[in-house]
């Protein structure tokens, strides 16, 4: 008896696969050499409320549209230039090249030409490349403000429609974003890479809740399949907590008991010393109050071994930083350190460097303000005495050679200016802090905060992480109105509750009380 894919029915299958081996041959031809079509969606385009970041899936009349993914052999490229006619050194990008609030397209935020000068605002000038079968629909837009980076409603058109016939454009230094118009999606030939989530915590009902919160947020931002979760803990022992959320502890650094912040790269060098360290080829790390909304795949693919992706800190181009970097570095003292901050994407071999450098130089800013108080003074603007960790990471990096792109709105900060529901789908994560709901709803008087006047501007502050009532007290139903970041953050810190039930009581934890709220175990 015959089985499989032998007999009369195998013959049959054999016929039918190689009639659709014929049809998909040709039909790919086809698309191979056929114009880009002109209704393609234009995901570049700028609409009444800044940039059209709308996902692949479109409602048209109705009906829904998806936007078709093809391989072909046209060639779009902008060749930027720092000199007028199109001169002296220049910057290459492709369709392929994206930034976190948009695809196709490129902005000059954090972007260096090759003798390490900064090209936002020293664009002078411009052109457009198109090869191959070039369809004449395609073209570049500039604009003056970097509206991938960041979220501006207006960002100022300085040339629209630019094409290969229109040659050389000079800009005057007021071009700083660029998108490709008219350009199909294609398949782009970026190769997958493993990654994992990490952050550093200690055992508290501080943290408690932020790690439940975390964990549920992960699980719910479709990361792919293998992705890597590990919640870093500073503890004398393993705590409850592990038993639900993927956890390595290593005791803690008595250094942490006057500065508890170096417990994050003391925690990371360890569980690299482990016998468990990660092995996926990039680490995401990220802080506990840190909750994935989508897949951060695509920006963990563009991580190479020596050169990292990272935040924009918030002591971005201050001079001071390069001035205190001299006071510590041992080596590569002329370089001028990345303004970084979490979240950071960086290779793991890149970081198994990092971490024990990183907390060498956390321990020694941190004694040196320690024994000289009046740095604290000198260095108040960029905040040393609390964030001497930071200070720390991207000095080890400087020393190492290891450089990071900077981009703006990795994550999206409670603070943060509101930015427009098109560009609520690119966010990867927030950074929660505060929640408020809209001035005048009746229901947020039951959970009206005194602390944050200064955020008054915002609605009526209904929740913050800095109130002792923020593990349990959550306030809900969400009314119609609340800010995108306030949303997210009720949402995540309800719907984890609902998922991990409340925190278990045990001395890992202190007491629900203003004093046990952020009382650490050992």
């Amino acid at each position: 008896m015959a089985s499989g894919c032998d007999g009369l029915g195998g013959s049959l299958l054999r016929v039918a696969l190689i009639a659709s081996a014929i049809y998909f041959l040709t039909l790919s031809v086809l698309i191979k050499h056929a114009p880009a079509p002109h209704s393609m969606p234009r995901t570049g385009a700028l609409s009444s409320d800044g940039l059209d970041l709308s996902s692949n899936s479109e409602q048209k009349g109705g009906t829904q549209s998806t936007k078709e993914e093809i391989r072909f052999d046209g060639k779009l490229e902008i060749e930027i230039y720092a000199e007028q006619g199109c001169k002296g050194e220049k910057l290459i990008y492709s369709p392929s090249q994206d930034e976190t609030l948009c695809e196709k397209c490129v902005d000059m935020c954090h972007k260096q030409f090759p003798s390490g000068r900064s090209a936002h605002g020293s664009v002078e000038s411009f052109k457009v490349i198109g090869s191959g079968n070039f369809d004449p629909s395609w073209s570049v837009d500039a604009f003056a403000l970097c509206a991938g980076a960041y979220s501006y409603k207006n960002p100022e058109v300085v040339r629209k429609g630019v094409k290969p016939s229109d040659g050389c454009v000079n800009t005057n230094k007021k071009a700083n974003f660029f998108t490709f118009e008219g350009f199909p999606d294609v398949v782009m030939d970026i190769e997958p890479k493993s990654y994992h989530i990490a952050y550093s915590v200690e055992s508290s009902l501080y943290f408690g809740y932020q790690v439940y919160a975390n964990y549920y947020a992960f699980q719910e931002s479709n990361q792919p399949e293998n992705t890597g979760y590990t919640r870093l803990l500073t503890s004398s022992e393993m705590d409850d907590l592990a038993d639900t959320v993927p956890t390595f502890q290593a005791p803690r650094d008595q250094f942490s008991l006057r500065y508890s912040p170096v417990n994050k790269p003391d925690v990371v060098a360890k569980w690299f010393e482990s016998d468990n360290p990660p092995m996926e080829e990039v680490i995401v790390l990220i802080d506990p109050d840190n909750w994935l909304l989508r897949s951060v795949e695509k920006i963990a693919s563009k991580v190479e071994k020596g050169h990292g992706i990272a935040e924009q800190a918030f002591f971005y181009k201050n001079p001071l930083v390069k001035e205190l970097y001299q006071l510590v570095c041992e080596k590569n003292c002329d370089y001028t350190p990345d303004d970084a901050a979490v979240p950071y994407f960086i290779h793991r071999d890149d970081l198994r460097q990092i971490a024990p450098l990183w907390r060498t130089l956390t321990i020694k800013l941190k004694q040196m303000s320690f024994d000289d108080p009046s740095l604290n003074k000198k260095f108040h603007n960029i905040q040393l005495d609390w964030c001497a960790e930071m200070y720390g990471y991207v000095f080890a990096a400087a020393e190492l050679g290891i450089r990071h792109t900077i981009r703006g709105q990795l994550q999206l900060r409670d603070v943060d200016t509101e930015v427009s529901p098109a560009m609520e789908k690119r966010i990867p994560m927030i950074h929660m802090g505060r929640a408020w709901f809209p001035k005048g709803t009746k229901s947020a008087e039951q959970w009206r905060h005194t602390e944050g006047r200064n955020f008054a501007y915002r609605g009526i502050q209904v929740w913050c992480k800095c109130n002792w009532t923020a593990s349990h007290i959550i306030p809900w139903p969400i009314p119609e109105g609340t800010d995108f970041a306030s949303r997210q953050t009720l949402r995540i810190l309800h719907n984890s509750m609902e998922h991990f039930g409340p925190l278990p009581k045990s001395k890992y934890r202190g007491a629900t009380t203003k004093f046990g709220y952020r009382k650490n175990f050992p």
